[in-house]
């Protein structure tokens, strides 16, 4: 009876030593399966911890956090999305039954985009009309885009758009303050060219999110949003 229950005994540590690896990695594919359908990533990285893991069949884990390369979103390709979130409480029985991660809630938790010079070129070039080999320089004071400019055919040259960028309505706006042709600021021409532009409306976010910060730096631009849970 003694070699039973030692039996017993050494089954159980196996369990939970073997739960301490396989749900967490369980769980973390099935996150980055729910991830790669609504976001479409080139490439991430997922990482949870809970500890003991057996809390994660409760749907309790302690933090959750990862990285995806490459997230279109509308017009705008993001470089990476960093995510990390403490506390998070998962549907046991929509990851269980039907693989689906629902969040119920969670506790401190921040996201963050990033853009880079390139691929805010990329927008200006698809969505300013008569632009042509448009290149970007981020500063921390503003943004400003030039290239080749083409007027309905009427006025040719090396343009130059001055603005800054901010937030509204929970809307990445790039609000512009000063255009140029060749150096010379032409009225009514161009004043097309000073309404603002609306990149990137996190409304239309794959999740609820709010928009707290936008920030250059290092000729990247930085977002930082906040989930916001119903």
């Amino acid at each position: 009876m003694k070699k039973f229950f030692l039996f017993i005994l050494f089954l159980m540590i196996i369990g939970i030593v073997g739960a301490q690896f396989a749900l967490p990695t369980y769980v973390e594919s099935q996150l980055e399966s729910e991830l790669n359908k609504t976001l479409q990533p080139t490439s991430q990285t997922v990482s949870i911890d809970s500890t003991p893991a057996f809390k994660l069949l409760y749907g309790q884990a302690d933090a959750v956090s990862g990285t995806l390369e490459n997230v279109k979103l509308g017009k705008l390709n993001f470089a990476s999305f960093h995510y990390k979130a403490q506390d998070v409480k998962i549907n046991p029985v929509s990851l269980l039954a039907t693989y689906e991660v629902d969040v119920l809630s969670m506790g401190p938790a921040s996201l963050e985009g990033v853009v880079v010079a390139d691929d805010l070129k990329q927008f200006f070039v698809e969505n300013v009309s008569g632009l042509q080999d448009a290149n970007v320089q981020l500063t921390n004071e503003r943004v400003t885009v030039s290239g080749g400019v083409n007027l309905l055919g009427a006025i040719r040259g090396r343009g130059s758009l001055e603005g800054r960028l901010e937030f509204k309505n929970n809307a990445l706006v790039f609000s512009p303050t000063r255009f140029t042709i060749n150096g010379t600021t032409i009225s009514g021409l161009t004043s097309q060219f000073l309404e603002p532009i609306t990149i990137y409306d996190f409304n239309n976010f794959p999740v609820p999110v709010k928009v707290e910060s936008v920030v250059v730096e290092n000729g990247e631009i930085h977002i930082k949003i906040k989930p916001v849970l119903n």
